[in-house]
């Protein structure tokens, strides 16, 4: 479905009586389109549309008082700015000046990437392929054709477009200030997350992959006293995860152990974790649980394990922005919880971003020096630091997202549940389990294909226009980088 931009005409016909009755098949559109994610009106159309209005009860009423008018008015435009999201009319317009409206409006049509609705025959001919008129868009788009409705794995243009006069509000702030590095917004989001997931801090970096290698970086300099971990220091994660997961390890200059799964959940199992920390003794000093898919690990037997054997935990939230075990948030039960913001994830920026949550002071006081070129004083550092802040637009974009967070996990929750409902009796296929402890925000609705080829599925699914992706498919243990370098000895403790 294309973004529609409601022209001026659309809507008068839809608030005058006479018009109503003269173009019934505005008044069609108009009211499909309403509370439509897809559809728009354009800000510079707004105080045209008051002014026409105003015009209109003039002419028709002329008893009426000026406030009683603009109370009509205002009403009015209310209510159209509750059926519709407003489209920012860009400032690099063309104008045309024998018709200067025309041109704002197909100007903010570009800037959606839409089509303007529109009753205005000179417009229509004008702007064939950025137009529609009333009659063609209840014949294109009110058909409920699904055979030819593509399912996208992600569509960040629509979602943008739902919020995006929140994120343009904020962006203009930043612009306005022009402090672009480690400015208010940051420390907004700072506060805001860490209140959020429920711990004393968070610490904005600048991807989810650097929140891993800073967190494991600082433990080992609060733990060892030592810049970095050593080679013999294994540190236990999965190997169904992104290979960022692992390579953190790596980077950190200790090993990763890899544990198996547990093939209900797809995350790591407690089980032989505890097995492989018995098998290796002392050699291992921390635990990497990756909440994978959103779903969160069990953090009961993981935070047990860690306790009764020193060690530490940096929970991998990656994919589980708000997703909670036991109702408790995924990111607020290890030393540290990392968090990325890639523009795929349930929380995603214009960009790259990350965030470290945490409650211990200490660790904390650490990661601000990392992620710093590793000091409070930049021209005399105490640690071997990086560049690895959050930039204040990406904040920015982020604080106006948080505001639909819970609305989006619900409905991402909706969706599972329907998937869920109709799959069911499809016997060649695992619907995702979901712990009853666990809070899972589906960052991927994720099946098991049992009894057929997956690649074959795969591409049925495809000649029906829907989208799927396979995660992972080489574990991190097969590996060239983990193989090559690591001899294949990290492989911790496999199910039987």
């Amino acid at each position: 479905m294309k973004n529609i931009l409601i022209d001026i005409n659309i809507i008068l016909d839809y608030y005058e009586k006479n018009r109503r009755e003269r173009y019934p098949e505005s008044i069609k559109a108009f009211d499909y389109l309403k509370n439509k994610e897809f559809a728009f009106i354009a800000s510079s159309a707004i105080n045209n549309i008051e002014f026409l209005l105003y015009d209109s009860l003039s002419l028709k009423y002329p008893q009426l008082t000026r406030k009683n008018k603009l109370q009509i008015i205002h009403k009015c435009i209310e209510e159209i700015l509750s059926f519709f999201k407003i489209s920012k009319t860009p400032s690099y317009v063309e104008i045309d000046y024998e018709n200067i409206e025309d041109s704002l409006i197909v100007a903010s049509a570009k800037a959606i990437d839409g089509l303007v609705l529109t009753r205005d025959e000179k417009l229509l001919r004008k702007y064939p392929d950025k137009t529609i008129s009333p009659e063609e868009f209840l014949k294109t788009y009110t058909s409920n054709n699904f055979e030819t409705q593509k399912v996208e794995m992600l569509d960040l243009t629509r979602e943008t477009f739902y919020m995006y006069s929140d994120i343009e509000k904020n962006i203009d702030e930043v612009i306005k200030k022009s402090n672009f590095i480690l400015s208010d917004e940051v420390k907004q989001l700072e506060e805001k997350i860490a209140s959020y997931i429920g711990t004393k801090y968070a610490v904005g970096v600048s991807s989810g992959t650097d929140a891993l290698v800073l967190s494991l970086r600082a433990l080992a300099i609060q733990r060892k006293k030592q810049e970095y971990w050593d080679k013999e220091d294994l540190i236990i994660t999965t190997p169904f995860t992104f290979t960022a997961t692992g390579d953190a390890i790596l980077r950190s200059g200790a090993t990763p152990l890899f544990v198996d799964i547990d093939l209900d959940t797809y995350n790591i199992n407690p089980e032989l974790v505890e097995k492989a920390v018995k098998k290796y003794g002392k050699k291992v000093k921390g635990i990497v649980p990756v909440h994978l898919y959103g779903q969160p690990c069990n953090m009961d037997e993981i935070v047990r394990i860690a306790k009764e054997y020193d060690l530490f935990v940096v929970e991998d939230c990656a994919q589980s922005f708000g997703a909670k075990w036991d109702n408790k948030q995924t990111g607020s039960f290890g030393d540290a919880g990392c968090f990325s913001f890639f523009p795929s994830k349930n929380l995603g920026g214009f960009g790259d971003g990350g965030m470290i949550t945490t409650n211990d002071e200490n660790l904390y006081e650490i990661l601000l020096m990392l992620r710093k070129h590793g000091g409070k004083n930049k021209y005399n550092v105490d640690h071997i630091g990086y560049n690895a802040r959050l930039d204040t637009l990406q904040a920015a974009v982020l604080l106006a997202k948080m505001k639909y967070i819970n609305e989006f996990t619900e409905r991402r929750r909706k969706i599972a549940e329907i998937y869920n409902e109709n799959l069911k009796d499809i016997n060649w296929l695992k619907t995702p389990y979901t712990h009853p402890k666990a809070y899972h925000v589906f960052h991927q609705y994720t099946i098991r294909v049992l009894e057929r080829n997956r690649n074959v599925v795969q591409q049925e699914l495809k000649e029906k226009r829907v989208d799927s992706m396979v995660y992972y498919p080489v574990p991190l243990h097969k590996m060239k980088v983990f193989k090559k370098k690591w001899d294949g000895s990290i492989w911790g403790i496999k199910r039987k």
